[in-house]
């Protein structure tokens, strides 16, 4: 499936344009320059063709053609640098082309490199003859908020070249990373996303699983793992950062292209064995290995070996497979293992690199320092090297390196004592400290990014083998602030403290969750830099809780994030892209998409109304119902619609709807989010009122 898309320049549509046959040298294309003198004609344009709608001249005579004609045209365009990810410009042309925006060049069709003048002729002629569309992705940064001056030259491929033809279409292509930012806001009850997003409630604190008792809460890392490449199906492993017992749960979910839903297909909490390895503690964060497993961490120091092994019982990575549901063997045997040689600390983050090998992870503590994991054979993480990052200067106070590079000291991690208290070890080996490291990913860029919590930082370095060079603060810092552009309009919003969550989209953009503050979620953009930023402001999550999670699909249409700790007196309903509402008082786990590529609109219009009783226009069939009904609105005026479910005692429990419609049938389910029983059903609109009694079985 393809990504959402906005049509920003029909085809066919009005051009001025230049056939005069004579050199106008390179100003044409500029912003200033005057066309008012000029023709204008719907395209396609050219001549020697049936298809075209505007017919240019030609020049002197069937031998001496002109060489080049002029195009231009105003195109309005809305935020293109945030709500797209690129412009698609499909054009038709016979023989040759060069298109700039705003005057500079975007791309060129069918010309030779090198300078062109009104001269030149094409590279050669057309064999299409002008009939298929040339596919072309233009950069966002060419264009501005408002009116864009798109400039087209057409080439003839020689003087005698009996046809000519220029048609073009402009469409914004759409992402998940493509929106306007939320206006700056502390915490309230609602999860508040841009207007252009929506999302769908997976899985509640609560639930009962398919197999196995009910959902714990304080979901966090949320690892979309697909089956064989899939957007479309996968399985969800989410940790559970609960004390003193930790949890990992297993969904296998999958997208309906009908209604644009997910589903659950099976769910209950992975296998782990007591007696290999007691139980799994306060998982936090994680990743996703290349192989398809999930990594979790256990958040926490805590000392007692319960089984005897010699080995410590919390503090580890442990890898899971969502296949088998279970946590990892290895070399053969059947005894489910934590990574033990990656060593015992507070761990809650990992990534690992594309030569299924190294894995790059910190530790979430004030004494926290990021490690390198070199596994001794690819996928299987039991075995192999550790190291622990020392810069070649220490940290000053606010969190800044005095130099940017250091060295990858060797950790001991042979025997179960030395891999016990490698936390310990690393201090006495030199190893930096930086404070509450949350979350580690791997760049686009094959740069090593990281979080300091404390520092509300997230760093970057390059990783030579030995050591390590160009480290910086990438984004963020407690008294660092951005110019943020959003609805109501200008912003210079502090950063904050409370880095968290990262995950890069396969667009590059660098994902930021905060846990503190106001729990924002940031979205730095391809390109950014501390002097050249480029921030936008994606969400902010409910009243007491923070975002967690992060993962993508792998065509990037669906993020997959949670909603942890939110507080249990929230009472506010929202309406996910099932229809139906959703109050934020337990951990939650979300996909967020594009309203166009998750969920269908469940309004249906018709203005063919005359057959209904318009005195008594609501009607809710069946009534009784045993799991869903139809509610049916006959509306005669646009305005704003809303429903509202009470229960008997006069509380509101739902609100499915709450929108603008225009007027026609309105037609929408009620009943599956709730609970058997009796119901008041008020439905509003330009303060008229309408009330029924439904009974859910």
């Amino acid at each position: 499936m393809g990504k959402s898309q906005d049509t920003l320049l029909n085809a066919g549509t009005l051009w001025k344009y230049n056939d005069m046959g004579v050199d106008l040298g390179t100003s044409w294309k500029d912003l200033n320059f005057n066309d008012t003198l000029w023709s204008q004609g719907n395209a396609p344009l050219g001549f020697g063709s049936t298809a075209i709608n505007t017919t240019v001249s030609f020049g002197p005579s069937s031998t001496n053609r002109y060489t080049t004609t002029y195009f231009r045209k105003w195109v309005n365009v809305t935020n293109p640098c945030n709500l797209y990810s690129k412009i698609l410009f499909n054009i038709k042309r016979d023989d040759g082309v060069v298109i700039y925006v705003n005057g500079v060049e975007v791309l060129r069709s069918n010309i030779s490199a090198g300078i062109v003048s009104y001269s030149t002729f094409s590279t050669s002629c057309a064999t299409d003859n002008g009939t298929v569309w040339q596919p072309f992705d233009v950069a966002t940064n060419y264009f501005v908020n408002g009116n864009n001056l798109v400039a087209v030259e057409l080439h003839q491929c020689n003087l005698t070249s009996s046809d000519l033809l220029f048609n073009l279409r402009m469409i914004g292509s759409k992402s998940m990373a493509g929106f306007e930012s939320i206006s700056p806001n502390v915490q309230n009850q609602t999860f508040v996303i841009p207007s252009s997003h929506t999302f769908q409630l997976l899985i509640k604190e609560g639930r009962r699983y398919t197999v196995g008792g009910r959902v714990p809460g304080r979901a966090d890392f949320t690892g979309y793992i697909p089956i064989n490449g899939s957007s479309e199906e996968g399985y969800l492993n989410i940790n559970h950062e609960n004390t003193p017992i930790g949890s990992v749960s297993n969904f296998k979910i999958k997208f309906n292209t009908a209604d644009k839903l997910w589903n659950i297909q099976s769910s209950q909490p992975i296998d782990v064995n007591d007696t290999d390895i007691v139980k799994l503690y306060r998982n936090c964060s994680g990743a996703i290995t290349p192989w398809g497993t999930s990594l979790s961490g256990e958040e926490t120091r805590d000392t007692f070996d319960l089984n005897g092994d010699g080995y410590l019982d919390a503090g580890w990575l442990v890898e899971i497979d969502p296949v088998t549901k279970a946590v990892k063997t290895y070399n053969g045997g059947t005894k489910q293992q934590k990574l033990w040689a990656m060593g015992r600390m507070s761990h809650e983050n990992a990534s690992v690199a594309s030569d299924q090998k190294t894995v790059y992870f910190g530790e979430d503590y004030p004494t926290g320092c990021f490690y390198k994991y070199i596994a001794n054979n690819p996928t299987d993480l039991s075995s192999g090297s550790l190291y622990v990052l020392k810069m070649d200067s220490t940290m000053s106070s606010s969190g800044e390196a005095l130099k940017s590079t250091g060295t990858w000291v060797q950790v001991p991690n042979n025997t179960k004592a030395q891999r016990n208290f490698v936390y310990d070890a690393v201090i006495g080996l030199g190893g930096t400290i930086f404070n509450g490291i949350e979350d580690a990913e791997i760049g686009p860029d094959t740069m090593i990014y990281f979080t300091s919590k404390a520092f509300g930082k997230v760093y970057r370095f390059k990783d030579n083998g030995t050591g390590i060079t160009n480290f910086e603060t990438f984004v963020g810092g407690s008294t660092k602030s951005y110019a943020i552009q959003h609805p109501g309009g200008n912003s210079n919003l502090a950063w904050g403290l409370g880095n968290d969550n990262l995950a890069f989209d396969n667009e590059g953009n660098l994902w930021v969750f905060q846990d503190g503050g106001n729990n924002y979620i940031w979205v730095v953009k391809k390109g950014h830099t501390q002097a050249s930023p480029k921030v936008q402001l994606f969400g902010c999550v409910p009243t007491g809780s923070e975002p967690t999670g992060i993962t993508f699909s792998p065509d990037n249409r669906f993020m997959f994030m949670s909603i942890q700790h939110p507080s249990v007196t929230n009472t506010s309903v929202m309406k996910d892209a099932t229809g139906n509402g959703v109050v934020f008082n337990a951990s939650a786990t979300l996909v967020v998409g594009l309203k166009q590529d998750l969920g269908s609109n469940q309004t249906k219009i018709s203005r063919e109304i005359t057959s209904f009783n318009l005195d008594s226009p609501l009607s809710i069939y069946p009534n009784p119902a045993n799991d869903k009904a139809t509610l049916e609105f006959v509306n005669l005026q646009r305005g704003n619609f809303k429903i509202e479910v009470y229960n008997i005692n006069g509380q509101l429990v739902a609100m499915p709807f709450n929108d603008d419609v225009e007027e026609g049938i309105w037609q929408g389910e009620l009943g599956s989010e709730l609970s058997q029983g009796f119901y008041f059903v008020r439905v509003s609109i330009n303060q008229q009122v309408y009330t029924l009694k439904f009974i859910k079985e």
